[in-house]
This record gives structure tokens, sequence and C-alpha cells, in this order.
């Protein structure tokens, strides 16, 4: 007896899905301790983020209140991409939130297969993320305009989770 392929093939993960996952984490993580932020110079967080681009997230505290944020991100196949911010980061007045924002670039190579070419692009972040623990919880939009191989434009979203490796 043959095999066959199915009909209905379960789909994959879904954003919607994983972003839902993550933000029922950061509630549980919210409410089972006080938040306690980790924005003194030197802290340095890794984590992951969901969204275009999803991938390792990373952010480096400096002087308040500058950050360094981030991502590297790949297809396993076809291309590598890393986005680079630097960040403002301010509380939210009676609120757990902090609001972040700064400009950035966006670099990589693609078409790994064939001849690779450079991905080569401005961009900016604005966001919101609150702590709990040791973790950041983080929701952003990036604007990125590509210059190489092409000019495009296009609005990203994101969310987001780290942990903090190190708090100074």
């Amino acid at each position: 007896m043959p095999l066959r392929e199915p009909t209905g093939a379960a789909p994959g993960p879904r954003p919607a899905r994983a972003l839902a996952l993550m933000l029922v984490l950061a509630l549980l993580i919210a409410t089972a301790s006080p938040a306690v932020a980790q924005r003194q110079p030197g802290a340095l967080g890794a984590g992951f983020q969901v969204g275009r681009p999803g991938g390792l997230a990373l952010k480096w505290y400096r002087s308040s209140p500058v950050a360094y944020d981030g991502i590297v991100s790949t297809d396993g196949d076809d291309f590598v991409v890393g986005h680079v911010h630097r960040l403002w980061e301010r509380p939210l007045p009676d609120s757990p939130l902090h609001l972040f924002a700064g400009p950035g670039v966006v670099v990589g190579p693609s078409r790994l297969a064939q001849s690779p070419r450079l991905r080569l692009g401005l961009s900016g972040e604005v966001g919101l993320n609150f702590y709990a623990e040791r973790f950041e919880v983080f929701l952003h939009v990036t604007p990125v305009l590509r210059f190489l191989p092409n000019t495009q434009a296009s609005i990203d979203a994101n969310a987001g989770l780290r942990y903090y490796l190190r708090s100074p």
C-alpha cells in the first residue's frame, strides 16, 4: 500500500499564538513578584522576539537613559540580518511601563545559497516595555528604509521577552 501525503497538513506556528502565549507568560511573571527595573548601567539582557524579524534579542544598558538593542535573525538558509538601535528610555508617569525610541541600522547578507548580497538600511524603533524581577517584556514597531540591494520601505512589529543575565 503506497504512502500518501496528508490532505490537511497541520499549520505551522502562528505569530498570533506565539504572541498570546508570550503575553500570558508575561502576566504570570508580573503577578508572581514585584517589578524590579533592570535599567542600571551595565545591565545585559538576552531573549527572543517574535514578529518581523523574529530572533535573538539583546539589550545593554549604558548611562541612564541610554540603551543599545540588537536583534539577530535568520531563516537558516537564505539570509542573516542584524538590527542595532541606540534607544532612549523613559518611565511613563504612574505606570509600570517605559517608553523607548531611537535610531538604528539594518545590515546583513542575503541570498546565501547563491552569490551573497548585502542588505543595508536605516531604521527606527518605538515601543513599550515593563519589568518583572529579571525579565523584560517589550512590544515595538520598527520602520525600516532599506537601500541595498534595492530601495524598500517597511514597518515591522515585534513582541519579545528578555532575561537579564547581568545586573550590576
